[in-house]
C-alpha cells in the first residue's frame, strides 16, 4: 500500500475526513433550525449549542500544531472519527442543555483531531491547490445532499435525523480510512517542535490568523441564522432548505473562479470584490426583512438571490485566506491552525448572534456580518501589502 497522499485511495480518504471536519458548519442552519423547532432551549442556549462542536474541534485542532507530524496518522484519525460517531449516538434524544453541550464538545474533539491531520495530508499533496479544490467539491456534495435530505429525514426522526445523517457519512469515512490512509510526508523537526508556537508567532502570521477569525465570526453568525432569516421572510422550512442546498451546490464554482480571477485582477482586488459583494447580499436581506419584498414571490426571489450569491463568494473568499496561511510557514505546521482560526470564529459568531438577535431581531445578525466583512477586508489587504515570508504558491481552492 502506497503511503503518499498522491495515491488515489489515500487522497479519497483524506477528502472524506476533511469533509466531515467541516460537516457541522456546513449544516449549521439546519442544526440551529432543528434546535429552535424543538422548543427545549432558550435562544442563548441554542447559540452555545451551535458552537459546541466547534469548541471541541478547536481544542484538538489547535493542539495539532505540536503533534501533527509526530503521531501515526491512521490510528489517530480512526480514533477521532470513532469518538465523533459515538458523540452523535450519545446526543440522540438529549433535551437537557448541559448533557447535549457536553456530548457535542466530545464529538468535536474527535472531529478536530481527524480534521487537522486531513488538512496536513492535503497540504502534503504534490499540488495543494488541486487537493484543496477537491476538498471543497467534497464539502459541496455533502452539503448539497444534506440540505435536501436532512429536512426530510427529520420529518420522521425529528432532531435525531441530523445525527443519523452525520453517522451515515462517518461510517463511510471510517471504512475508507481503515483501508487506505497516507503517512506524513514531512519529518518532525525536533527543534521546531521544541519552540512550539514561538517560531510561528510573528506579526504576519498573527495577522493572517486574526483575519480568518474575524471573517468566520461574521460568516458563521449569518450562516447559523440564515434558515431563521428565511422563515422570518415568510418561506417554509422546505423552501429554505432547498434554496440553501441549491446555493451550496452553486458555491463550488466560487472556489474554481478564484485562481482564474485573482491572477487577472490581483489578490487584493479579488479579496475586496468578495467582501463587498457579501456585504451587498446582507444589506439586501436587511431590506427584505424591513419590508422591501412586498409579497411572497418577492421574498422568495430576494432570499434565493441573496443566499446563493452569499454562498458563492464565501467559497470564492476561502482560497485567498487559505493561501495566506500557506505562505507564512515552511514546516507544514501552520496550516493546521487554519482549522483553528475557522473554529475560533465559529465559537464566537453564533453565540454573539444569538445575544444580538434577542427576540427575533435578525437584522442585528446581518449588521454583525457586515461589520466583520469590513474588518476582514482591511486586515487582509494589509497582509497583501506586506512581503511574503517565502515564495507564494499559486492561489488554490479552500479547505
Amino acid at each position: 500500500m502506497k503511503t503518499s497522499p498522491d495515491y488515489l485511495p489515500n487522497l479519497i480518504s483524506l477528502l472524506v475526513v476533511a469533509m466531515m471536519g467541516a460537516s457541522i458548519l456546513t449544516l449549521l442552519p439546519l442544526w440551529v433550525g432543528a434546535l429552535s423547532e424543538q422548543g427545549h432551549f432558550t435562544s442563548q442556549e441554542i447559540g452555545w449549542l451551535a458552537a459546541a462542536d466547534v469548541m471541541g474541534i478547536f481544542i484538538s485542532s489547535a493542539s495539532a500544531l505540536l503533534w501533527v507530524r509526530r503521531v501515526p496518522w491512521r490510528n489517530v484519525v480512526l480514533g477521532g472519527l470513532l469518538l465523533f460517531f459515538l458523540g452523535n449516538i450519545a446526543s440522540l434524544g438529549l433535551t437537557e442543555f448541559g448533557s447535549l453541550m457536553s456530548a457535542r464538545i466530545i464529538a468535536g474533539i474527535g472531529c478536530g483531531s481527524a480534521y487537522a491531520i486531513a488538512l496536513a495530508g492535503l497540504g502534503d499533496h504534490r499540488s495543494p491547490p488541486l487537493a484543496f479544490g477537491l476538498m471543497v467539491t467534497a464539502q459541496v456534495v455533502f452539503g448539497t445532499i444534506g440540505f435536501f435530505a436532512v429536512p426530510r429525514i427529520m420529518e420522521f426522526a425529528h432532531i435525531n435525523g441530523f445525527f443519523h445523517y452525520l453517522n451515515g457519512w462517518l461510517a463511510l469515512a471510517l471504512a475508507l480510512c481503515a483501508l487506505a490512509f497516507p503517512r506524513s510526508q514531512k519529518q518532525a523537526d525536533t527543534a521546531l517542535h521544541r519552540r512550539g508556537l514561538r517560531g510561528l508567532a510573528h506579526g504576519r502570521s498573527l495577522l493572517v490568523f486574526a483575519t480568518t477569525v474575524v471573517y468566520y465570526c461574521g460568516v458563521s453568525a449569518v450562516w447559523a441564522y440564515l434558515e431563521r432569516i428565511g422563515i422570518h421572510l415568510g418561506l417554509s422550512g422546505s423552501q429554505v432548505g432547498d434554496l440553501l442546498g441549491i446555493g451550496f451546490a452553486i458555491s463550488g464554482l466560487g472556489s474554481l473562479a478564484t485562481p482564474w480571477l485573482s491572477t487577472r485582477i490581483g489578490r487584493t482586488a479579488a479579496i475586496s470584490l468578495a467582501m463587498l459583494v457579501q456585504v451587498a447580499t446582507m444589506a439586501w436581506l436587511i431590506g427584505g426583512v424591513g419590508g422591501t419584498a412586498a409579497d411572497s414571490a418577492g421574498s422568495y426571489l430576494l432570499y434565493a438571490g441573496a443566499t446563493i450569491v452569499f454562498q458563492f463568494f464565501w467559497s470564492f473568499s476561502l482560497p485567498l485566506l487559505m493561501d495566506q496561511f500557506n505562505r507564512v510557514d515552511d514546516s507544514g505546521r501552520f496550516i493546521v491552525l487554519c482549522a483553528s482560526a475557522f473554529k475560533v470564529g465559529e465559537i464566537i459568531g453564533p453565540p454573539l448572534a444569538a445575544m444580538l438577535m434577542g427576540e427575533g431581531n435578525v437584522v442585528a445578525v446581518l449588521w454583525l456580518g457586515i461589520a466583520c466583512m469590513a474588518v476582514t477586508l482591511a486586515m487582509a489587504a494589509t497582509t497583501e501589502t506586506r512581503p511574503a515570508a517565502r515564495t507564494s504558491s499559486p492561489v488554490g481552492e479552500p479547505c
